[in-house]
């Protein structure tokens, strides 16, 4: 499996879960954000993005981008702070046939674990990889159920290819069963809201997108399309 076939299953697979979300509908999408190009001396820079919502999720992203030889994968799943559900996450960053990060979680909000955990920590103990990774200092926000590896084979790939798509399932019946619950909106929104601001201590791709397009358009989208807060 070459990197581009590990972004393009991985990518087919969230689609198709994406697919069977209840009500979902497209949403909008900045002009300025949504196809992205630029030659740099680094290789040809291409970004494209894609999103959703639907009943229970207020945002369901997915972001392609490739910088020369390297392949990025982006998406978070942003539940709505009156449903009781986690946040979703995938990420894979590839290149020359290796995958020197991938990751993938449902990440609590609120302290109190959505029901979804029950299937996510049987699903989580089929699986393992050969390199697992530790997750950074701020991965508080993680789950005991995160799975962060790098990927140097085939086998590597489908195994983790295989994990987003049993963690989607799992997810998605979850957001079919949930129902508003405003007992702990609150917290939940914090939740949310301390995830991003997590995610953001993370600058590397604040780095890349500021030395190409300059602080302000870095900033904004980390800001209102990776990062947004509730």
């Amino acid at each position: 499996m070459s990197m581009s076939s590990v972004i393009e299953n991985l990518s087919s697979i969230i689609r198709k879960h994406q697919e069977t979300l209840p009500n979902v509908e497209p949403l909008k999408v900045d002009d300025e954000f949504v196809q992205v190009y630029k030659d740099t001396e680094d290789g040809n820079l291409s970004i494209k993005n894609e999103m959703f919502s639907c009943t229970g999720l207020r945002k369901v992203h997915l972001e392609i981008a490739s910088l020369g030889k390297l392949d990025i994968l982006h998406c978070i799943w942003y539940p709505q702070p009156n449903f009781n559900l986690p946040v979703f996450g995938a990420d894979i960053v590839a290149m020359n046939n290796v995958c020197s990060a991938a990751i993938t979680d449902l990440s609590p909000v609120d302290g109190i674990e959505s029901p979804v955990y029950e299937n996510i920590s049987k699903i989580s103990q089929c699986y393992s990889f050969r390199n697992e990774r530790n997750v950074p200092e701020w991965g508080e926000i993680f789950s005991p159920y995160c799975k962060f590896a790098r990927l140097e084979t085939d086998e590597d790939r489908s195994t983790f290819c295989q994990v987003v798509d049993e963690y989607l399932d799992a997810f998605v019946s979850a957001v079919w069963k949930s129902n508003i619950d405003v007992n702990r909106e609150t917290e939940r929104y914090d939740g949310q809201v301390n995830y991003c601001k997590k995610q953001k201590l993370n600058d590397k791709t604040r780095r890349i997108l500021a030395k190409y397009f300059g602080d302000r358009w870095a900033d904004l989208y980390i800001n209102e399309v990776l990062f947004d807060e509730p």
